[in-house]
């Protein structure tokens, strides 16, 4: 018989209860649950919603462990959170996501084989599902490589295929690692306010030997990020654009100052 393999899920969520609750209903009807393939153990931080996101989660589903965050978190101090409570539990492997992703039932089955393929080639690798839009059936979320030749900031899709594909940067829409590799690179920096730090997380993969590859197929839909009104909206004056580039869910200072120096030198 076939040892479970232990999964810890870290997750971070504010105000957003229809989609927190879709994203982990499609995580616990995954296939190979109920056969115990795979057991779930999901953390996940609500940034102080008040839209009653844990009250239907608790009714709902009672096995959730919530970390109560007092709403200044946000992304990723929120993803700290989660993930620092996960590492005082056993797992074999621990998945990121966003809440706003809505998991194909065969999600877990494709990114464990994509794991299993690259393990044969690298001794530490992480996979990051692919994931695209509900309507348009577009790549939104997933893995990334530097453009070469060109200013390292301008990256390029790394689609997915069969049985996966190498790429550099990965979105935690979806990521997925071993514990091993978690505890060598360590926890998610805490300078890092809402955005980057995913991508500061692959860099330090790289940095000590690993490797990410994508899911051989797409794992689940999620559509982009809408850009109107924020800084990169072309359509406001560039005072705006600028003001909104350094609010704390854009680029803030410290965070950028931070990321620059990992990922340039």
């Amino acid at each position: 018989m076939k040892e479970t393999i232990r999964i810890s899920v870290c997750c971070t969520c504010h105000n957003r209860r229809e989609k927190t609750i879709k994203c982990i209903e499609s995580l616990f009807n995954q296939k190979g649950i109920d056969d115990r393939k795979f057991e779930l153990n999901v953390f996940l931080c609500d940034d102080g919603s008040t839209d009653n996101t844990v009250i239907d989660i608790r009714k709902k589903f009672p096995k959730v462990n919530i970390i109560n965050g007092n709403g200044n978190l946000f992304w990723a101090r929120g993803m700290e959170k989660a993930f620092s409570e996960a590492k005082q539990h056993e797992t074999d492997f621990y998945l990121m996501v966003n809440d706003d992703v809505e998991f194909y039932y065969d999600m877990l089955e494709n990114v464990y084989a994509a794991y299993q393929s690259a393990k044969s080639k690298f001794d530490k690798v992480a996979v990051v599902g692919s994931i695209k839009d509900p309507v348009t059936g577009e790549w939104s979320y997933g893995g990334k490589k530097w453009k070469l030749g060109l200013c390292r900031d301008v990256k390029t899709t790394v689609y997915p295929q069969e049985p996966y594909a190498e790429c550099k940067l990965a979105n935690w829409n979806c990521f997925f690692m071993p514990v091993s590799l978690a505890n060598e690179v360590g926890n998610i920096e805490k300078i890092y306010e809402h955005a980057m730090a995913d991508y500061d997380y692959s860099i330090r993969i790289l940095k000590c030997g690993g490797h990410i590859v994508t899911s051989g197929k797409y794992v689940g839909t999620c559509s982009r990020n809408d850009i109107k009104g924020t800084w990169q909206d072309v359509s406001l004056p560039l005072r705006e654009r600028y003001k909104l580039l350094h609010k704390r869910i854009a680029r803030p200072v410290k965070s950028y100052k931070h990321y620059c120096k990992v990922a340039y030198g």
